[in-house]
């Protein structure tokens, strides 16, 4: 055996055997580049987005500098470097500036080409502070997510647990700023129920911000608002419960006038009563129904007689001055379409005629007749000049005018029936037509009600019969809404408790009484109420329920503000009846 060496190539020949054997080839030595000395500059956070980006660590002299890559950059996203020094590398012609940077991620240091690096933080944090808790936060982006917020400021960690939901009211406890990217974005703490994790707070909107209000049109002395979005707060089905309320729920009747409205041709001058047939034991309950005076029936300028047989509802002056009451003529296809306009009576102007001798129940149906038939007595002009009849307007069903005595503006339900869009206007007192219209969404499964109130404190509430039952709300229950409603905002809320039956079949009315604090839910000859500040939290003690007879028609219950005095709005023919205890 021998060894044959030639031009770095081996060998070994052996028996008639020939084995060559390769050296491997040294690596070429890495390139040189010629920088400048390392000099501080201010420290600044930087994040980075690039996939091919490197980290380095030089090596050598300033002339002959070797740059070793340690670190690949797409191994650092959604976390932040900060810079402390600066040197700038040639690379042939190029200057190029390199930052000598440290991880906030782990602590790995290294030279990055500045180009690489955007100015801010990233998935940085700030420590989390308490806020004041808010239990009425809505969700404002179906698709937002619930967090899990790990690790320290220096270095926060994001998972997204499960996503937002829209039927659910999230209770924010604190807020916290996270940096991503450069931006500032902050984070609220939230619970609902089990469920508790960080959000983005522009996917949740405090109640606050719920239902504003902007102008959309002006015309004719007519400002018209708009919300966008839903104005309900959210709420779910299970949450919800009733309080028993059975036992007085009356059914629907045929209604039927007074006997002597026909013996009398309408002029009508004897008293009539509603007497109390059933009510629950208790102080609210005991009353019954006694003629204050017969309203009108015929008035000139209007398309046919017997234009105001039929009144749909009322509400009293802040100083019981004046009463409102809303009309329709019925005649149109559907609700929200029909013609209406209101009559303003001088209610104190009127009781003193009333008062005087020679004067009747019937007498402002007698002088508005006559003055339709184009004769009137000196009584007859003193009757009408107790009366403002306002123009006709497209009003809808009209039976929800009610006074918010916060503000002493009268409000009432235009349009609720046909679209989950319902619209509320304001009506003046001077002219007796609209004088600002808003339009707003409840949620797109829920439409407005049509009956409306306020209380003392300018809250305002409406009721509603369930029609399609829920496994915590039989059908026929009441559920009661309460909320802001106004030119610069409609907001309200499902109160958590109704009631295990309505009054009746037919929802006529609701009315609030300033002098006991109670809200009146009004059927034809079954009237239920319950104190408005423990809504939510009624027992069955607190729903009064009183039963009535006479096969009328209960339109509105009217309250007035400066004593305890109420009235009821019936039809067939049209006539207040003052509320008398038993």
């Amino acid at each position: 055996m021998h060894w044959a060496i030639k031009a770095g190539i081996g060998v070994l020949v052996s028996a008639g055997s020939f084995t060559a054997i390769v050296s491997q080839p040294t690596h070429a030595s890495a390139a040189t580049y010629r920088r400048t000395a390392a000099t501080k500059v201010a420290s600044k956070p930087y994040y980075t987005t690039s996939n091919t980006g490197k980290t380095y660590t030089f090596s050598g002299s300033l002339k002959k500098t070797k740059m070793h890559a340690n670190h690949a950059l797409k191994s650092y996203h959604n976390s932040t470097w900060t810079r402390t020094k600066q040197a700038y590398v040639y690379k042939g012609n190029r200057k190029v500036r390199y930052y000598y940077v440290k991880s906030a991620k782990n602590g790995a240091t290294g030279w990055v080409a500045s180009s690489y690096l955007k100015a801010g933080k990233d998935y940085q944090a700030k420590t989390a502070k308490k806020t004041t808790a808010s239990a009425y936060d809505k969700v404002a982006s179906h698709t937002g997510k619930i967090y899990q917020v790990s690790g320290t400021n220096n270095y926060v960690k994001l998972k997204a647990k499960t996503s937002l939901n829209a039927n659910l009211v999230y209770t924010r406890t604190k807020t916290r700023v996270i940096y991503k990217r450069g931006r500032a974005y902050t984070y609220n703490y939230v619970t609902a129920g089990s469920t508790h994790g960080w959000v983005v707070s522009g996917d949740i909107v405090s109640e606050n911000s719920i239902g504003k209000t902007k102008v959309t049109s002006k015309a004719n002395g007519l400002t018209s608002y708009a919300t966008s979005g839903n104005v309900l707060s959210p709420y779910r089905s299970q949450d919800f419960s009733t309080v028993n309320s059975s036992g007085y729920t009356m059914g629907k009747i045929t209604y039927t006038y007074d006997s002597d409205y026909s013996t009398t041709n309408s002029f009508q001058t004897a008293v009539h009563t509603l007497p109390l047939t059933k009510s629950t034991n208790d102080a609210y309950s005991k009353y019954h129904f006694k003629t204050a005076v017969y309203l009108p029936i015929d008035y000139p300028g209007f398309s046919r007689k017997s234009i105001l047989g039929n009144p749909q509802s009322a509400a009293f002056s802040k100083d019981d001055h004046y009463l409102y009451v809303m009309y329709n003529d019925n005649q149109q296809a559907s609700d929200e379409n029909q013609t209406g306009w209101v009559i303003r009576y001088d209610w104190t102007k009127l009781n003193q005629l009333l008062n005087a001798s020679g004067s009747s129940l019937s007498m402002i149906r007698r002088a508005t007749n006559r003055y339709y038939r184009g004769t009137t007595t000196a009584l007859d002009r003193q009757v009408l000049a107790c009366m403002k009849v306002g123009p006709q307007f497209k009003a809808g069903h009209v039976q929800s005018l009610a006074l918010n005595p916060k503000t002493n503006q009268l409000w009432f339900i235009k349009a609720y029936k046909n679209s989950t869009t319902a619209t509320v206007q304001r009506l003046s007192m001077s002219t007796l037509k609209p004088n600002a219209s808003v339009n707003f969404t409840l949620k797109s499964t829920v439409h407005m009600g049509s009956v409306l109130s306020f209380d003392n404190s300018g809250n305002a509430y409406f009721w509603t019969q369930t029609k399609s039952a829920w496994p915590t709300a039989p059908v026929n229950s009441v559920k009661f809404y309460k909320g802001t409603l106004g030119v610069n905002r409609v907001h309200f809320s499902l109160v958590k408790q109704g009631l295990s039956q309505a009054p009746g079949q037919v929802l006529q009315s609701m009315s609030y009484n300033s002098n006991n604090g109670r809200l009146y839910l009004v059927s034809d000859e079954s009237i239920f109420s319950v104190p408005a500040n423990k809504l939510g939290k009624l027992s069955t003690a607190d729903v009064s329920r009183s039963n009535f007879s006479g096969k009328r028609e209960f339109e509105g219950l009217v309250w007035q503000h400066t004593s305890n005095t109420g009235y009821l709005l019936t039809n067939k023919g049209p006539e207040l009846m003052k509320v008398v205890a038993n």
